[in-house]
């Protein structure tokens, strides 16, 4: 029997992005620190649906240790944008 997922967030961080799709829900693109299935908390960087309601949905995304989150933000200060 598959291991039931569980999450909670701890920390909605930042929205790097919205739209309203066509069936008029709200997508997100967004920064969190998350625990997944009791886990230690992780950075996290994924689109969800309606603003994490009962009906939410979480797309494919990437999660980051501290470090790699540090590593994350050196090199895009390295960059020329």
């Amino acid at each position: 029997m598959p291991r039931e997922f569980t999450y909670e967030i701890e920390e909605e961080i930042a929205t790097l992005s919205s739209y309203e799709g066509a069936r008029g829900r709200i997508y997100s693109k967004e920064l969190s620190l998350i625990s997944y299935n009791g886990a230690n908390a992780v950075y996290d960087i994924r689109n969800w649906t309606d603003y994490h309601d009962e009906e939410a949905r979480m797309g494919k995304g990437i999660t980051l240790n501290k470090e790699e989150l540090k590593a994350l933000r050196d090199a895009l200060n390295g960059m020329d944008l």
